[in-house]
């Protein structure tokens, strides 16, 4: 699983462009990717601060949707003053989610998710590996 909380921060006056992304994005997510498992948004207590927490089921399916067409469709850098992406890992018992793994991926991907891969990597932090229970 691939499981990643996104910090985000939108420049001024671009709040109701950016809901109207998020809503579009959520939607063809949920409809066009099987192997979504989370995909949302929240507004922040902080003006012009987001939150997305996304899980995939595993890391091609996180970089499969990095380069739908539809997420690549939107100008997010008129929009996006700031992001720090941050993979997150689920305390076992508290979510239903399983653990967060870069896992291997396929030999034979496209020049575009091998890109991709090279962007996005996930980050298994060593201090998770005592607390992941079964």
């Amino acid at each position: 699983m691939a499981t990643l909380l996104c910090h985000i921060e939108i420049n001024p006056g671009k709040e109701e462009e950016f809901e109207a992304v998020m809503k579009e994005m959520y939607r063809r997510t949920h409809a066009e990717e099987p192997n979504c498992v989370r995909y949302e948004y929240f507004r922040g207590a902080r003006p012009n601060l987001y939150y997305s927490l996304l899980s995939f089921v595993d890391r091609l399916s996180f970089l499969q949707h990095q380069v739908s067409d539809y997420h690549e469709g939107f100008d997010f850098a008129s929009m996006i003053k700031h992001i720090e992406m941050e993979w997150v890992d689920p305390v076992c018992g508290a979510s239903p989610l399983r653990p967060t793994e870069s896992g291997e991926l396929p030999q034979d991907l496209s020049e575009v998710i091998k890109a991709a891969a090279k962007i996005y990597q996930i980050d298994v932090q060593d201090w998770w590996q005592k607390h992941r229970k079964a």
